[in-house]
């Protein structure tokens, strides 16, 4: 665990091969692109003092100790100053600056599947055990409930957030099935909070309580998203279950209570997209001011009733710009998992003038992050760079994440290029084809008999 650095927030935490700075508490991202800035930074949170620090720097680039000292305590003012109140909200939607090009040595952030149980029955989740597109809704209940092992070992989990903390990955995200049906939860919570790294949990708020809310304060679990897919009618039928959208609108407002940042999550679908603007309006009344709008994400099974083209993308985009603009003032949007920039159903390069591309970047976050910057573990213990995918890498029981990761990181570097179909777009770097789970997904496979490893013919080929 990082050093405290005087002049600096506890919480903060170095990484020094990026030169990034982290707030584990208020989940700011600082990154120092000046190299003696990184020097000061380095030298601070290995435990050298101050005076230390004025000394090194000085002695290294022969300066006036005093006008580094000067600069330092610059940089210290600088880094602890909040985040003006307009970029409040930017943090857990767009997460950390993407421009890693170069290989990490180890994931920033992880996101850990703690349960296979769900008490919904969504018929769109993209869950690796539902994507059998031969199991009915039936059998799907019925495989979740004869696996032989339904939730990650607890040592497991907290012997993973150890890890993390040693080797400078900063924010855990915990998720399910439903993350609160794991039976030691919150001592998971509590192990992660204790370590000082800044959580957050999916749910879709069934269990959340004040009592519970505050105890996830507590835990440093600094934001919680949660699933709402339409109005009440709607999102009940969706999720198969009469008291969701009551329990899901509750959750949000004891867990705002509480201080905890909520992001509303929304996956959008055929029965839900002429609704979708009035789910915002809905969560914005309550006072939460994140929503994330994620497309359905085709895995095989009911994707000619819930998936939508790429190309409702812009023209939503527009309505919900808006709406922001009009009935919801500081509602951040922004939709998840790399939609493709160009938001066509074919590749359709854009020009450096195209009138759309602010809209575009004040709502899409870009090229997919998975396996570059951060991955997944799975519920029984596997590393994968995606919670979509079912191509694995290894048990986590078997190998520390800093032994899986390189193999994993390679080929998702290798699997981005830039497509030739985007040859002259002018912000493919940024877009790298939006999603490129198509990459790391084996279809057909027959849960409970087994999980295609990496090797498998569908896992090695690379189509983007």
């Amino acid at each position: 665990m990082a050093a405290t650095i005087a002049g600096l927030p506890h919480t903060m935490r170095y990484r020094a091969d990026l030169g990034v700075l982290f707030d584990s508490h208020t989940g700011t991202f600082h990154r120092l692109r000046n190299g003696v800035a990184q020097q000061m930074v380095a030298l601070a949170s290995s435990g050298v003092t101050r005076q230390g620090v004025i000394d090194g720097i000085s002695h290294r680039y022969r300066v006036d100790p005093a006008t580094v000292a000067d600069d330092f305590d610059r940089l210290l003012r600088t880094l602890a100053t909040p985040a003006p109140p307009s970029n409040e909200h930017r943090g857990s939607l767009l997460e950390v600056d993407k421009r890693f090009d170069a290989t990490l040595d180890f994931p920033l952030r992880l996101e850990i599947e703690l349960t296979a149980v769900c008490n919904w029955n969504c018929g769109f989740c993209y869950n690796v055990w539902k994507i059998d597109p031969t199991l009915s809704d039936h059998d799907i209940r019925r495989v979740v409930r004869d696996l032989p092992e339904k939730h990650i070992p607890t040592d497991l989990a907290k012997a993973i957030l150890d890890e993390c903390v040693e080797r400078g990955c900063f924010v855990i995200r915990y998720s399910g099935g439903e993350t609160l049906l794991h039976p030691d939860a919150m001592d998971i919570f509590n192990h992660g909070g204790q370590l000082g790294l800044y959580q957050v949990v999916f749910t879709n708020g069934h269990f959340i309580t004040a009592e519970r809310a505050t105890r996830l304060a507590d835990a440093n679990v600094r934001c919680v998203l949660v699933s709402l897919h339409g109005d009440r009618d709607q999102h009940n039928q969706l999720a198969g279950h009469p008291r969701a959208y009551d329990k899901a609108i509750g959750a949000m407002q004891v867990l705002l209570d509480a201080g905890i940042n909520v992001v509303a999550e929304l996956t959008l679908v055929k029965e839900n997209l002429a609704g979708a603007l009035d789910v915002i309006r809905d969560v914005y009344r309550l006072g939460v001011r994140e929503f994330g709008v994620m497309r359905y994400v085709p895995t095989g099974r009911h994707d000619d009733r819930y998936g939508i083209p790429v190309s409702v993308t812009l023209p939503m985009m527009r309505d919900i710009d808006e709406l922001t603009a009009t009935e919801c003032p500081g509602m951040s949007v922004a939709w998840p998992c790399a939609q493709k920039l160009c938001t066509s159903d074919i590749d359709t390069p854009i020009r450096a003038d195209d009138p759309t591309l602010a809209l575009r970047f004040s709502q899409l976050v870009g090229h997919c992050e998975s396996g570059m910057v951060w991955a997944s573990v799975s519920y029984d213990g596997q590393l994968r760079n995606c919670p979509h995918s079912n191509v694995y890498f290894g048990r986590l029981a078997d190998h520390p994440v800093a032994e899986l990761w390189p193999t994993l990181t390679d080929r998702v570097h290798a699997a981005v290029a830039t497509r030739d179909s985007c040859s002259g777009c002018a912000v493919a770097a940024a877009c790298r084809g939006g999603c490129h789970l198509s990459s790391f997904f084996a279809p057909k496979t027959t849960i409970g008999l087994g999980i295609p490893a990496v090797g498998a013919a569908s896992a090695t080929h690379t189509d983007r």
